[in-house]
């Protein structure tokens, strides 16, 4: 009677290991990621130029999101990219975005652009009482008082102004109040305008407007109710 044959085991063996490969294959990895920081840096300046000279913010974006698969075309003019895997694609276009985006973010700001607009923060009133200026929220008719808005910037403010038409304003300068200012405001973002003879009597709405020297612009709605 014949002896069944044992079932044969196979043994794995590790392949051996290239360094050399290995070695030229990281070496050519780092490089298409500096290639693709590079790539990325020459798309968000040409971003930045359609923003500064054209004002199309929009297109800009769009061109960022775009321009990481513009790599499939770039890189095999600079690399042999006939042995690259989807991971291998994957890792230079990501890089591309983020490092687009980072630049994006750097040349969107001071001191390279300011493309912010002036932010309005609180509102504030002063009477003058007893000799020195207090704040208030009630202002009794024909009572010179002190109209003051803080004002911020990223960069800097270049002009504040307030138009009332029922309180005869017609774009009228606000000025930056300065430290150790006659009505005791402390802030350095203040701008004021000061109603010598005060207002009569009513409920007025008043339009401040603010720009900066980029040319980014707001503005913003108060009412004051006066007697």
């Amino acid at each position: 009677m014949a002896k069944k044959k044992g079932k044969r085991e196979d043994v794995f063996t590790f392949p051996e290991f290239n360094e050399e490969e290995y070695r030229t294959k990281e070496i050519r990895d780092s490089k298409v990621t500096l290639f693709a920081v590079f790539y990325a840096f020459v798309v968000a300046v040409i971003c930045y130029s359609l923003v500064r000279m054209a004002g199309i913010g929009g297109w800009a974006t769009i061109i960022g999101f775009v321009a990481p698969f513009g790599l499939l075309k770039v890189l095999p003019i600079f690399f042999d990219t006939s042995e690259f895997e989807r991971k291998n694609w994957g890792g230079p276009m990501f890089m591309s975005f983020m490092a687009w985006l980072g630049f994006m973010i750097l040349l969107s700001n001071p001191p390279f652009n300011d493309i912010a607009k002036p932010k309005f923060q609180q509102v504030e009133m002063y009477v003058e009482m007893d000799g020195s200026w207090n704040e208030t929220l009630e202002i009794d008719a024909n009572t010179p008082f002190v109209l003051a808005i803080s004002v911020k910037d990223n960069w800097e403010v270049e002009k504040v102004t307030i138009t009332s038409g029922a309180a005869g304003l017609n774009s009228q300068p606000m000025i930056k109040l300065e430290d150790n200012n006659a009505y005791n405001i402390t802030g350095s973002s203040f701008y004021h305008h000061y109603f010598e003879n005060g207002l009569k009597s009513d409920s007025y709405s008043f339009t401040i407007y603010a720009e900066d020297p980029e040319g980014n612009s707001n503005s913003k709605k108060i009412s004051v109710n006066i007697g």
